[in-house]
């Protein structure tokens, strides 16, 4: 049998279910089987706002998915059409939370064999009752793994993340040596995983002009530095640290931002439409699209699923 492709809904409320429809006349040319996962009254909805053809098949077990339809495996949170849209609320946000965490179980059960997660928010998670700051830690505590990573994906760039949604000022309070061994050493496994023979690491410098020989700040100095040449003791090439505004000028398999915009800023700016949100180190291989719910434009027929076919995409050739 084919393998399998598990879809989470994400957000009732956000584009997701919107650039899901939109998107699955392109995902379902490869030769894989999809299973979206979310409820079936959601989809429907969206049907009836992008006005695209598709034939929703709802299925229990492997032997139930059928080739050209939309197989959905129906959880029946939300009963009916009648839910708000375009805003944060308990109702979309629990039933969210629920598409991933059955994803993961369906993983488990070898129902699936990897997983696209459609966006969710972090805020209606919270409304209803969930405490985490996203996918990756939700995914890590549920699949117990202790070293992972975000990896945001463009074209030819891949940024890491050695630390992503926390406040500014606490980046100080995590950058030590250790995490930036975990983070560098997880990068570089995700490397050898897309068979990139001899990969190239470079690191980001936390201060401006990646401090200036210590004139601005001495992080660089006294924390990355270090760092970098125990890593390359080790014989994992990396260079380092450069100077956020031009690193992504130079030529490597993998760039490590210190903190979450310096890795969003220029990738969001420039590969909006395409960009990929990976995490890495965790043995689900789960993707998603790299922007949010886009509650703004939700339920209005404007969302692209470009990102979202990107995702999907880059699983293909995990699981090829």
């Amino acid at each position: 049998m084919k393998k399998i492709i598990g879809i989470t809904l994400g957000d009732p409320a956000g584009i997701g279910p919107e650039i899901l429809l939109k998107g699955f006349e392109e995902i379902k040319k490869e030769d894989f089987f999809q299973v979206i996962i979310g409820d079936t009254s959601v989809i429907e909805k969206n049907i009836e706002i992008t006005g695209v053809k598709v034939k929703i098949r709802e299925v229990r077990e492997k032997k139930d998915i059928k080739e050209g339809f939309l197989n959905v495996y129906n959880l029946n949170i939300i009963k009916d059409k009648n839910f708000s849209v375009g805003v944060d609320n308990e109702i979309c946000g629990d039933a969210s939370f629920k598409y991933v965490v059955e994803g993961i179980n369906l993983w488990k059960k070898k129902f699936i064999d990897a997983l696209v997660t459609l966006p969710i928010s972090k805020k209606a998670w919270n409304l209803a009752g969930h405490n985490y700051s996203g996918h990756t830690e939700l995914l890590a505590e549920k699949l117990n793994e202790k070293n992972y990573a975000m990896v945001m994906i463009a074209e030819n760039y891949r940024v890491l993340l050695l630390t992503v949604h926390i406040p500014l000022i606490d980046v100080f309070k995590y950058l030590n040596e250790k995490l930036i061994n975990e983070k560098v050493k997880v990068g570089y496994e995700f490397l050898k995983r897309l068979k990139i023979e001899n990969p190239k690491i470079g690191i980001c410098g936390l201060n401006p002009h990646a401090g200036e020989n210590g004139i601005i700040g001495k992080e660089e100095i006294e924390i990355l530095k270090p760092a970098i040449e125990n890593l390359r003791k080790e014989g994992i090439e990396v260079e380092g640290p450069f100077p956020a505004d031009t690193i992504y000028r130079k030529n490597f398999d993998l760039i490590i931002a210190i903190y979450h915009d310096q890795a969003l800023i220029p990738l969001k700016t420039f590969y909006f439409d395409k960009l990929v949100n990976f995490t890495a180190g965790i043995k689900l291989p789960r993707a998603s699209p790299g922007h949010g719910t886009a509650f703004d434009i939700s339920y209005r027929n404007k969302g692209k699923p470009s990102s979202f076919i990107s995702a999907y995409k880059f699983i293909v050739k995990l699981l090829e």
